[in-house]
């Protein structure tokens, strides 16, 4: 039987208590023991870069997409979509929603090479502000999805911005997929994080679990499959 766990988590660009938090987080993240790491609100400036200083303890295979760029706290930053993975991954798609606005968001189609599967995994962080937005993004990531017919397991990950009974995630189960998350995702109570998934495979069982609950205000999105 073959088994991965796929993480999504959106770590706060530098809110909070940072850069702190981000070098308490990377021994956590190392001792969970993950395969997959999707990032969204990652951090990245000349002198800083959450991702990088996570994958350090991590050593793992890194795709970044830089997105949203503007000043912070006086500081020129990107706040990208990020992959860290233990397996060979491929950046097959970047795509971007808004190229240019003040609010460009993205997302990432990555192939990850089990040893025996292949997976599709779609990273993304979806407007905060409007459902028919969000709706529209969603379409045109599934237009994207159709050309990848051939995995084993698709895959979409991240901060959705959208609830579970929302018209978002209606689109997303019609089309076939499934999300195991019942859990809050972020400190306001509520669950706009997913791991959504679509497969052929017969026997998979998929557990999902929130972890990391005091590194950013959203957790840590935990799925483990095994088939």
């Amino acid at each position: 039987m073959s088994s991965v766990k796929i993480a999504t988590y959106n770590i706060w660009k530098d809110d909070g208590n940072f850069p702190q938090r981000i070098y308490d987080l990377s021994t956590q993240l190392r001792s969970k023991k993950l395969d997959v790491i999707c990032f969204q609100e990652d951090f990245n400036c000349e002198e800083f870069s959450s991702s990088k200083f996570l994958n350090i303890e991590l050593d793992f295979n890194y795709i970044t997409t830089n997105t949203r760029k503007k000043h912070r706290n006086g500081v020129l930053s990107s706040s990208n979509l990020t992959i860290l993975s233990r397996y060979n991954v491929k950046l097959l798609e970047e795509v971007y929603f808004n190229k240019g606005d003040d609010e460009e968001r993205a997302f990432q189609i990555i192939e990850v090479s089990l040893k025996k599967e292949k997976l599709i995994l779609v990273n993304t962080h979806l407007c905060h502000i409007s459902s028919k937005t969000r709706i529209e993004q969603i379409e045109e990531i599934l237009n994207y999805l159709k050309k990848y017919d051939n995995y084993d397991l698709a895959l979409l990950c991240g901060d959705l911005n959208a609830q579970p009974n929302s018209d978002e995630l209606k689109l997303l189960e019609k089309k076939g997929f499934v999300s195991k998350n019942i859990q809050q995702s972020h400190e306001n109570g509520v669950t706009i994080d997913y791991i959504l998934y679509k497969t052929n495979i017969e026997d998979i069982l998929v557990n999902s679990k929130v972890i990391l609950k005091n590194y950013s205000d959203h957790y840590c999105l935990v799925n483990k499959f095994n088939f």
